[in-house]
């Protein structure tokens, strides 16, 4: 399980100016718990940059240096809490990126070897670790590289998912040199009690200047995303659309 956190901003912020000082240090406590790997991307003019440690953001000097120094205007954090088992080492640790777009999931499917059957043989031969989490991603990567756009691929392969595998939750951002999506979908029936009840909910907030989007345990002035809501924020514009998953309809 995980903590997830994306923002898109009108010009290049550190995380350290885009949430304060306060904000920022909450988000980095939650790593008490999801202690078990941080990443961090950003947007550049032609693909996606990603840092990763398998180690607990809050005693890290190299992700307070990233989130004070580093300036984007389009990115995403991840804390990482290793569940089912799974190893703590870098090829596990999220985003998962192939240089063009990031992407970051909180939950778990069950078992990781139950997303193979979604993957082209391309995509099992990139994968790297032994997480769903990649597997999703590399789903996700399939079907960019088929053609859909960044949206259709994530409702498609969110559908393919719930019609084939047990899972938690498939909340997720993804991130591509244009545009920051999020993916609220979850089994309400899987939370678990040292998990609380809001755990799998997705939030966000608009303000003039940014557009944040973030997992609960944090900050303030948040909107919340409906089960079965898909988010999209436009670099630059911050325009920012929510439709369902299921029927792509605009909610908001």
């Amino acid at each position: 399980m995980c903590r997830l956190l994306g923002w898109a901003t009108r010009v290049p912020t550190s995380l350290l100016d885009l949430l304060g000082e306060r904000d920022l240090d909450d988000f980095t406590e939650l790593s008490c718990k999801h202690a078990d790997g941080w990443g961090v991307a950003r947007s550049t003019g032609s693909g996606v940059q990603v840092r990763k440690r398998p180690d607990a953001a809050r005693t890290s000097d190299d992700f307070a240096g990233w989130s004070r120094g580093v300036r984007s205007d389009l990115g995403m954090a991840h804390l990482r809490w290793a569940t089912l088992g799974l190893d703590v080492r870098t090829e596990n640790t999220h985003p998962f990126t192939d240089g063009r777009v990031a992407f970051a999931h909180n939950g778990s499917v069950f078992p990781p070897a139950a997303l193979d059957g979604l993957l082209s043989r391309r995509g099992r031969r990139r994968r790297t670790g032994d997480t769903d989490s990649e597997r999703y991603f590399l789903a996700v990567l399939d079907r960019l590289r088929a053609g859909a756009a960044p949206a259709e691929a994530l409702r498609r392969t969110v559908a393919e998912i719930a019609a084939t595998a047990d899972y938690t939750s498939l909340n997720c951002l993804l991130l591509t040199p244009d545009e920051l999506y999020a993916v609220c979908c979850f089994d309400p029936a899987r939370i678990k009690p040292d998990e609380g009840p809001d755990y799998f909910d997705l939030k966000y907030r608009i303000d003039d200047d940014a557009v944040v989007v973030a997992s609960t345990g944090w900050g303030s002035r948040w909107r919340e995303l409906r089960n079965g809501d898909l988010l999209a924020v436009h670099r630059g514009t911050l325009q920012v659309t929510v439709q369902s998953i299921e029927d792509q309809q605009i909610a908001s």
